[in-house]
């Protein structure tokens, strides 16, 4: 156990030494995501709010519990960045022993353990987790122990024949992984089905209840504040179901080609991709085997209809976390199946079937290796550029405007580290402009309404992401472009005075802090 937590822990180390030699001592992550977290953390404990302002209700997350967690410790031990990156480091190193634990209850060799642990960290990746600092790192550790606890449940149960209670540790994974994340309600709804197939009625009903009953009550404390029921950020990045005539045939279209079949929106939906063949390939290739063990079954059942469903309606990428729960699932399933009962292939009596495999697993495993390496290759750059750019911005809005109305489309660092009252024109936390691109009406006319209602003093954009319409009512006066952009959604942020009279201030003032400037920000003004 001790190679395999030095196995997570170095490469964090590494990483983080690498990061901090290049932002000048500052502890960054990876993700402005990251700081959304801790900006609505710090305000729920601070003032009992729920948003990336003060006194406001904004539902910019998509994580209830992780939210919780992280305000529960600012309020013990103060808002503190680095406190994200314990609690990962902390549940990465549990899931480990968890794993172990799960690998010794089947029997497997301590030589096969080690193997097995190595893989899931290279695989998730769980070093890439960690740095993160997102909730990602508790959704891998508590849907393993609720799919294969859940598994076993049901094969004691039918192999028993008798009707016994669901544990009571189920129904709180159940509520623990729909609350750290809304892809928990596929792993849920799985298990309802399997328990209402087995005539496990009360039980389905009960474990749907409590798992969706936080959900459902924060959903209607949303509505009461005049949000949406599900939060901002599930609505404006998931992918929403057309059920109208043409919108309907590109969204089959979309589903069945574009997620499914030709992946391309990267290296992570291919991997994702090949689970759906790599699973269902595992269990025929072990079909008369895998016929006396139920709950290799039902996880192999349970993770490939959620790969499906992640794919079809939620996301996968955005720096390698959304699918990780799965990817480590299935690694423990594939390794404990293929150590277990690889013998009974007779692979010494049929020749034949070598070369099949070893070009069927090289097939299978290409891209997930592809997207781990990529992961371990981006993740110091992407923390130096969350610093160069995000970082940056944050730093001198509360140096030159820290009580002024800002709009932006990046709102994490930006909030996190000042006091300004920002206008988010993305829509995660601002409700009238996630209304408006809901329905269609965010044009540049009205995005500009919300500027001048707001009376915001100037705006910082990626220009790429607005219409050049609604840029053409500010007048603009500096550019920031950083090198090597693997994470931020630009290279090139842009700073627009909304009031013209602020314009030869706003110069001044970005001039003045080019002196404290990374050298690889290049710097254009207008």
């Amino acid at each position: 156990m001790l190679i395999s937590v030095c196995a997570l822990v170095i490469p964090v180390a590494l990483i983080e030494m690498q990061v901090i030699h290049l932002t000048n001592g500052t502890f960054i992550y990876p993700l402005d995501d990251t700081y959304i977290h801790m900006t609505i953390a710090k305000n729920l404990a601070a003032y009992g709010s729920w948003g990336v302002a003060p006194h406001q209700f904004q539902s910019a997350s998509s994580s209830i519990l992780y939210t919780l967690i992280l305000s529960a410790c600012f309020k013990i031990f103060s808002a503190n960045a680095l406190i994200p990156f314990i609690i990962n480091l902390i549940t990465g190193i549990v899931l480990l022993f968890v794993i172990q634990n799960r690998l010794k209850k089947e029997n497997i060799g301590a030589f096969a353990q080690l193997i097995i642990l190595l893989l899931i960290i290279f695989f998730t990746p769980l070093p890439i987790l960690i740095i993160s600092g997102m909730e990602h790192t508790l959704q891998c550790l508590f849907s393993f122990l609720f799919i294969f606890s859940f598994s076993d449940f049901v094969q004691s149960g039918i192999q028993k024949k008798i009707n016994q209670l669901l544990p009571n540790t189920l129904f709180i994974y159940g509520l623990i992984i729909c609350t750290l994340r809304y892809e928990g309600l596929f792993i849920i709804a799985i298990a309802c089905c399997v328990l209402l197939y087995y005539k496990y009625f009360k039980t389905a009903v009960i474990l749907g209840f409590i798992s969706v009953l936080p959900l459902v009550i924060f959903g209607f404390i949303s509505v009461l504040k005049d949000s949406y029921f599900l939060p901002n950020s599930v609505l404006l990045k998931a992918s929403p179901v057309e059920l109208s005539g043409s919108s309907f045939s590109n969204y089959i279209y979309d589903v069945l080609v574009e997620k499914l079949t030709l992946a391309k929106t990267g290296i992570t939906a291919l991997a994702t991709q090949r689970l759906l063949i790599l699973l269902p390939f595992v269990f025929v290739l072990f079909k008369k085997q895998l016929k006396e063990f139920l709950s290799y079954q039902l996880v192999i059942l349970f993770l490939s209809i959620c790969t499906l469903l992640q794919l079809a309606f939620a996301k996968t990428g955005w720096f390698y976390r959304y699918e990780a729960y799965l990817i480590l699932c299935s690694v423990v399933v594939v390794s404990i199946i293929i150590v277990k009962l690889y013998k009974a292939l007779r692979l010494r009596e049929n020749k034949a079937l070598l070369p099949v495999i070893a070009l069927a697993t090289f097939f299978l495993f290409f891209p997930l290796i592809l997207r781990s390496s990529a992961a371990f290759t981006k993740a110091t750059q992407a923390c130096v550029n969350i610093y160069e750019q995000q970082y940056q911005m944050g730093d001198f809005i509360k140096k030159y405007y820290d009580t002024d109305i800002i709009a932006v489309n990046d709102i994490g660092a930006v909030s996190f580290f000042n006091n300004s009252e920002i206008i988010d024109l993305w829509g995660l936390a601002n409700m009238q402009v996630a209304k408006a691109k809901k329905e269609n009406k965010a044009t540049p006319a009205y995005l500009n309404s919300v500027v001048k209602e707001h009376q915001v003093d100037f705006a910082i954009v990626y220009d790429s992401w607005f219409d050049s319409t609604l840029l053409k009512h500010w007048r603009k006066v500096a550019d920031w472009t950083i090198e090597n952009n693997v994470i931020c959604g630009d290279a090139t942020v842009s700073f627009y005075a909304v009031k013209q009279s602020n314009d030869s201030l706003l110069k001044k003032n970005l001039e003045h802090f080019r002196q404290q400037l990374p050298a690889d920000v290049s710097v254009k003004y207008y």
